[in-house]
This record gives C-alpha cells, structure tokens and sequence, in this order.
C-alpha cells in the first residue's frame, strides 16, 4: 500500500479559486462553525470547546489547517466523508458529534467550498482532547 506523506499531499492540494473560498467562508459562518470549533478565549476553529452530552463530555476539534493537529493533510474527500459519515481519515467515528444531521446534507461542491474556506484560515497547533 502506498503511504503519502503530509508534505506530499499539502502539495498536491491544488490552490482553490477566490470565488470557492469566499462561497467556503459564507457557508462556514452561516453553518457556525466557529461556535462548536472555538472555545471560549480560544484560537478561531482551533477546537478545545467542551461540550456536555449523554454521552459525557466531548471536546469539539481542531479544524485549522495545521498539519499535526488540524485537518493540515486531510483530502476534501475525507473532509467530505466526515461531514457525511462522521468518519476520521483513519476510520474512527466522530459520534456523537458528526455526522450532524443539517451537515450531512451539504453538497459535495459546497463541502469542498469550506474545505477551502478553511485551509486559508491561520493554522493553530493544538491538541484535540
């Protein structure tokens, strides 16, 4: 099996078009993003925001694009899998939190618009917990 490394796959990542990253950055806010993936006095889609469930208490991710601890080397079509199928790269599941059911109806041309969106936003290092 063939493994590609971080650096291979930030550059085959293609730069997006203005206009995607810009529809990107519209549907990210309109979908807030930002309330579940900041927590409070924390960095913008750095993630680290408890949240209390049934399940007990879960802490939302790192959605910069840092490539250690964001989504940095993920491919928009994990990007997409995940807002689908709530699934990591790796395969782990994401439940309860993803897939959340409004985001699991966005299209795959509108799930590659944030994925742009947000590989332009300041990458942050820190762990998810």
């Amino acid at each position: 099996m063939l493994a590609l490394s971080p650096v291979t796959v930030m550059a085959q990542q293609k730069a997006a078009d203005p206009a995607v990253i810009a529809k990107g950055e519209y549907l990210a806010r309109a979908g807030d993003c930002i309330a579940c993936h900041t927590a409070r006095e924390g960095k913008t889609f750095a993630g680290g925001l408890p949240m209390k469930t049934p399940f007990g208490t879960l802490y939302t991710s790192n959605i910069t694009p840092d490539p250690q601890t964001g989504i940095g080397t993920w491919t928009s079509d994990q990007f997409y899998q995940m807002m689908h199928n709530g699934r990591f790269p790796d395969g782990g599941l994401v439940y309860p939190a993803m897939p959340f059911a409004s985001y699991s109806k966005v299209t795959r041309e509108d799930s590659d618009a944030i994925y742009a969106y947000l590989r332009t936003v300041t990458p942050v290092k820190q762990l998810n917990k």
